[in-house]
């Protein structure tokens, strides 16, 4: 992988770090460069030193760069964000459009329409927070909630969709977008779940108001129930990819074993947490053991997605 890519991956995203190195080239590089520009148009949609307007124009930077400005490019190069990585990051916009313009076409393309579509759709949120007066992204029910999640995660599921019928010359996978885009949904909602409370002490909300006579457990509880039934649909296409694509299998079906242990990691408040390494790493090795056949494959991720508590879940991966 780009030793760029590489380095600002480890900065900003431990997870993906992790993730997309798994991945064979050229795909890695194509999705680890796609996830930089994704956390750029992400640090700008939370930056906390600009206001809406500030926000909006800088993605429509970012169309202006995709369209080969390196103007633009070099316009976005601000030290924003709420620590060193993702301020490097920031800096180094010029070099993520670089990589971005070297790419293949196909890649390039995909790349484009994800990333245009995200900034739109935030761009979209952010004047509508303005318009309600209420900070973004002003989510009040479930199905904005939803939308909120498609635009910042299921635009990524059909993007990577997109890549991976290239890689695996199968354009019939681009007949299982819709999949693709819950699964891109249901991680979303769980790393909202989990960092629900963190950010409630930052005065960010991005689970639907309780102000139409649903309690916050109440909410809560309908954002995991729809988290488990989106990443179920995410099982379905993760066994769509060919078994002999164990990479693939591991880069799209991974983070739904995590995001089943997390959802079921609630403590005695209810509050979803963070899942250790001990439960990264049984979760892989149990993932790896079953990659291959898809029946044991998808009972064990469905398990892990209907169980109510995260020992239950590590447990079941342990005796796999």
């Amino acid at each position: 992988m780009d030793a760029f890519v590489a380095q600002h991956l480890q900065g900003v995203s431990r997870t993906y770090a992790l993730l997309i190195p798994l991945l064979p080239a050229p795909l890695a590089d194509a999705v680890g460069v796609a996830y930089l520009l994704m956390r750029i148009v992400d640090t700008i949609e939370d930056a906390p030193e600009l206001d809406a307007a500030g926000r909006v124009s800088r993605l429509r930077r970012v169309d202006a760069a995709l369209d080969g400005d390196a103007q633009a490019a070099a316009a976005l190069a601000d030290p924003l964000g709420v620590n060193e990585p993702e301020r490097a990051l920031m800096r180094a916009v010029p070099q993520v459009f670089e990589r971005i313009e070297a790419l293949e076409p196909g890649y390039r393309a995909a790349l484009a329409r994800c990333a245009r579509e995200m900034s739109a759709g935030v761009a979209g949120l952010l004047e509508r927070s303005a318009e309600r007066d209420l900070p973004y992204p002003a989510v009040l029910d479930e199905a904005e909630l939803r939308a909120y999640c498609y635009y910042v995660a299921g635009t990524v599921g059909e993007m990577l969709c997109t890549m991976m019928s290239a890689y695996l010359g199968r354009p019939s996978l681009l007949e299982l977008r819709a999949l693709a885009v819950e699964l891109g949904i249901g991680l979303q909602l769980v790393n909202i779940l989990k960092d629900a409370w963190a950010d409630a002490r930052h005065s960010r909300r991005y689970l639907p108001r309780g102000d139409r006579g649903l309690s916050h457990t109440e909410i809560a509880t309908a954002a995991m129930r729809q988290a488990r039934t989106s990443l179920l649909r995410g099982v379905d296409f993760v066994t769509a990819l060919p078994a002999a694509a164990l990479e693939l299998r591991l880069f799209c079906g991974l983070p739904i074993a995590w995001g089943a242990l997390t959802l079921a990691s609630r403590d005695a408040a209810g509050r979803v947490g963070k899942i250790g390494r001990d439960a990264i790493r049984v979760s892989t090795e149990a993932f790896r053991r079953l990659a291959g056949d898809d029946a044991a494959l998808r009972q064990w991720l469905s398990g892990l997605l209907g169980g109510d508590a995260a020992e239950a879940g590590s447990r079941q991966a342990s005796t796999v």
